[in-house]
């Protein structure tokens, strides 16, 4: 789509029952296939400083979708979907991240599915964590023992039941995911997507773990269903506020956190910007989204041109 409008126009003639948002403006695998001073820059900042690439779409289809209509985005949805709840835009919830690291888990662990199964999982773990970060975290527990639990914020916490055990070795559970190719996972990924997608087209009510639910950031052990909607199921013990500052403690490590109506680098990222766009180290306020997009758009194409290795000194060539 050209524009907005044209965006808007074709929805609201098509009026879908929802939309798989899976497209960004700034592709994961440049640093392999089109290495150039910007994704040396990105390796030393971190992933997050891409964000409101990442955003890009989600946010135009989350205008310009029809009300009724549930938008899925699988860009960055730990810190994507935040940002949007932050601007008020509906995302129904994120998909991969979590739901990938929940499934490898799954599989580890030989459970049929994810009912008894309850991670808090950001998109930085992925990968192992280091410099002090964060493991993921995750528990087992006997979903049908105990009978009805209360719920909280759409949630649930385990009334009834008897406590839920953590798992002490979650790095463990997850070796094998992240030796394998990103190139692979994306299998993984999208055939949990689809799986979870077709489930929720069904009529089901899905014991599932999503990224940015409820414009939560980072991932969580959820019910979802388009008839009631998603609700938390955290691990008995476990507030929501303990679960999202978790998620947000992971996040640093992707070197961004949406908080408060405010987008914050950290220190890793905050110093790499401070060198080449310093406009941009202290972060932004949501609601400066668009002039932070073009700053950062300057930024990329500007260090683009540049050959890999070599110092930017932010100026252009004489």
């Amino acid at each position: 789509m050209t524009s907005n409008e044209a965006l808007a126009e074709t929805l609201g003639q098509i009026v879908p029952n929802g939309v798989l948002v899976a497209a960004s403006t700034q592709s994961p695998w440049e640093r392999q296939n089109s290495p150039s001073k910007w994704t040396e820059f990105l390796e030393k900042a971190g992933f997050g400083v891409t964000l409101p690439f990442q955003a890009e779409a989600a946010l135009r289809v989350a205008r310009a979708a029809p009300a009724g209509t549930w938008v899925i985005n699988a860009c960055f949805p730990d810190a994507v979907n935040p940002l949007a709840a932050a601007l008020g835009l509906p995302l129904w919830c994120g998909i991969g991240n979590a739901a990938l690291l929940a499934a490898s888990a799954q599989a580890a662990l030989g459970l049929s599915d994810q009912r008894d199964l309850r991670m808090l999982a950001h998109h930085s773990h992925l990968y192992p964590p280091r410099d002090g970060h964060p493991e993921a975290r995750a528990w087992l527990g006997d979903e049908d023992r105990g009978g009805d639990r209360h719920e909280d914020r759409g949630g649930d916490r385990g009334a009834g039941r008897e406590e839920d055990r953590e798992l002490a070795d979650v790095g463990g559970l997850l070796a094998a995911q992240r030796a394998a190719g990103r190139a692979e996972l994306n299998h993984v990924t999208g055939l949990a997507s689809a799986r979870l997608v077709a489930a929720l087209i069904a009529g089901h009510d899905v014991p599932t773990h999503l990224p940015g639910p409820l414009g939560l950031p980072g991932g969580y052990p959820v019910h979802a269903s388009l008839a009631s909607g998603i609700r938390l199921r955290l691990p008995y013990g476990v507030e929501e506020k303990e679960a999202v500052d978790f998620n947000q403690r992971a996040a640093l490590r992707d070197g961004v956190v949406v908080e408060d109506g405010r987008v914050t680098f950290a220190p890793a990222a905050r110093e790499q910007l401070a060198a080449v766009a310093p406009d941009l180290a202290d972060g932004f306020p949501v609601t400066d989204l668009e002039p932070a997009t073009a700053a950062l758009e300057q930024l990329r194409t500007r260090l683009r041109r540049a050959a890999a290795g070599r110092q930017d000194t932010g100026r252009e060539p004489a």
